[in-house]
């Protein structure tokens, strides 16, 4: 039963991915491992319009904790615990709003190449390690940015992103703004990948 579902979300996903490539032939499929300041994951960016991609991930990388730093003004902090890894998982869509300005210029598309404006949300577990330092706890993030992602010869690219982020604490109901950025180069894998300039 188990290996009939996965056969079923494997060919839905194979389907998804080339239905959306044939939908939107300026933007391409692709699938990468990267590396960055909050973490390492696998992730793949699917055009689902001329403009948009969504990017599914799923990742090692920093805990978070959200919790009162004063209980009398009951302010709450944030911790970013680099040495505390724990498991993630995200979704990421990207509206990208110069491709045209950039096919006018000649200049590379390879990779969605481009800048973008972008919403995360984010699921991050509890340490993998001790909870001596912080005790993190599981953690819901999202996120409004703006950035961008550009091509390093034609097996690499990447990208940058800042923005305001919002983190709430699932186990005790605390949560608070903060500010969100990324930077990460990754490795483009073959499959799916299609050629553009």
């Amino acid at each position: 039963m188990n290996n009939n579902k996965l056969s079923l979300f494997v060919f839905l996903f194979a389907l998804l991915t080339q239905t959306s490539a044939v939908s939107s032939q300026s933007l391409q499929t692709i699938p990468k491992i990267g590396i960055g300041i909050n973490g390492l994951d696998f992730s793949v960016e699917i055009p689902v319009a001329e403009k948009i991609t969504i990017e599914p991930a799923i990742g090692l990388g920093p805990s978070y904790d959200f919790s009162d730093k004063d209980a009398l003004t009951k302010k709450i902090d944030w911790h970013w615990a680099l040495l505390e890894p724990s498991l993630h998982a995200s979704m990421y869509g990207k509206f990208f709003y110069n491709r045209d300005k950039r096919i006018r210029k000649t200049k590379s598309l390879l990779f969605n190449t481009g800048n973008f404006i972008g919403a995360k949300v984010k699921y991050v577990s509890k340490p993998l390690t001790s909870e001596e330092f912080h005790g993190q706890t599981n953690t819901f993030i999202a996120n409004l940015n703006w950035g961008g992602q550009h091509n390093i010869g034609k097996h690499w690219n990447y990208s940058y992103s800042v923005g305001l982020g919002y983190g709430y604490n699932l186990d005790y109901s605390r949560s608070t703004f903060y500010p969100a950025f990324d930077v990460k180069v990754a490795y483009v894998l073959p499959l799916f990948a299609r050629n553009n300039r």
